[in-house]
């Protein structure tokens, strides 16, 4: 039996072992944990099972177990799919309703394609040759480009509620799924196109290691990736600290001139204790100790002040650091340090903030006091 080796069907047999590790590890992790890292598991398993037919076709090996033609092709309707309910599971949405039915199309799909792989080798290689097997794959690119550009939408609300209720943003953000999904819309397209063109050898080489590169990149920042959770309760009158007479269906009607009123204590409050020094912070914890709904205090904030929680923490975190850098007494503190000492979690937090905020950087802020 003559194999033919070559570079595309080596980086997928790679791909196919880096994919088949980290996909165990991903389930064993869900074991002990949650479902959302289940839902990432069996992305990475699936994405690797896709190498598969690839392999088998450029190595030749269907010459001589033409038994394995028409091999089940689940990527085009379940790969964005499957990480689009994981997104939904780690989001800080969880509390909404997790659409499954995004599943049902693609696992429609692929049970078809399994009652197909079964047929005798000359039917099923005639259906697989027919004038409309070929559109099926091509609507489910469509139909996984869609998943995927509602999947950006989505981690756009997220992120405006990470806002609202966390005071720091380190891994609740999804940068990383962010990136991840327009990378991926970019390679669905680019397999898309490639029905109707020639491949050169360079581009199957640099798609092959796109996708190997990807599966990897899923994994690695799933295993780290942690559920953020809300922390505002999903019962209205859960979040009511007591003492709070509102009804929760009036929670969302706040007068502007309430709203004033609110964020002036809030301000108030902030200020005298210096509570946005707690890198731990969340909107939740000034509802409590100010005895008003968390979603009325982050309702007024936005619209008062324009900014979000998030926002408006650092801001006073970083008007605090200006005063320690001014200040003598703090001459021992590092700029890291003065930003750890301040609230915030980490070096790029800080730089990020301090700059967004004074227009530059706290190093620069700090030579300009010297000179």
């Amino acid at each position: 039996m003559e194999i033919n080796y070559n570079i595309i069907s080596t980086i997928h047999i790679f791909g196919f072992l880096q994919g088949l590790i980290l996909g165990s590890i991903l389930l064993v992790i869900s074991r002990k944990k949650d479902r959302s890292t289940f839902f990432l598991a069996l992305f990475v398993l699936t994405y690797t099972y896709c190498f598969i037919p690839i392999v088998l076709e450029d190595m030749h090996i269907l010459r001589y177990f033409p038994e394995l033609q028409v091999l089940p092709r689940p990527g085009e309707w379940l790969l964005a799919a499957l990480f689009f309910i994981y997104i939904q599971r780690i989001s800080i949405l969880t509390n909404e309703t997790i659409h499954y039915w995004w599943l049902y199309p693609g696992a429609v799909i692929v049970v078809l394609q399994i009652i197909l792989f079964f047929f005798p080798i000359s039917i099923k290689t005639g259906i697989a040759q027919a004038f409309w097997y070929k559109p099926i794959f091509l609507l489910g690119h469509v139909y996984s480009t869609a998943i995927l550009i509602y999947g950006i939408r989505v981690l756009n609300r997220h992120v405006r509620e990470v806002g609202n209720q966390y005071s720091n943003l380190d891994s609740k953000n999804l940068i990383w799924v962010r990136r991840f999904l327009m990378f991926a819309v970019v390679l669905f397209a680019m397999h898309f196109i490639a029905y109707f063109t020639y491949e050169s050898t360079l581009i199957r080489v640099l798609y092959a290691s796109m996708n190997v590169f990807m599966l990897y990149w899923a994994s690695i920042h799933g295993v780290i990736q942690p559920n953020i959770t809300s922390v505002i309760s999903e019962n209205p009158s859960s979040d009511i600290p007591k003492g709070n007479d509102k009804n929760p269906k009036e929670i969302n009607i706040i007068p502007v001139s309430e709203m004033r009123l609110i964020v002036d204590k809030v301000e108030e409050y902030i200020t005298n204790t210096e509570v946005f020094m707690d890198k731990n912070l969340t909107i939740t914890n000034v509802a409590e100790a100010m005895h008003v709904h968390p979603k009325r205090i982050s309702m007024s904030i936005n619209k008062v002040c324009q900014e979000n929680f998030n926002t408006y923490i650092n801001r006073h975190r970083i008007e605090k650091a200006e005063k320690m850098l001014l200040d003598k007494h703090s001459q021992n503190f590092s700029i890291e340090g003065i930003g750890t000492e301040v609230g915030f979690q980490s070096k790029s937090a800080f730089y990020t903030a301090f700059k967004r905020i004074t227009g530059t950087t706290p190093f620069r802020y700090k030579e300009k006091l010297a000179s």
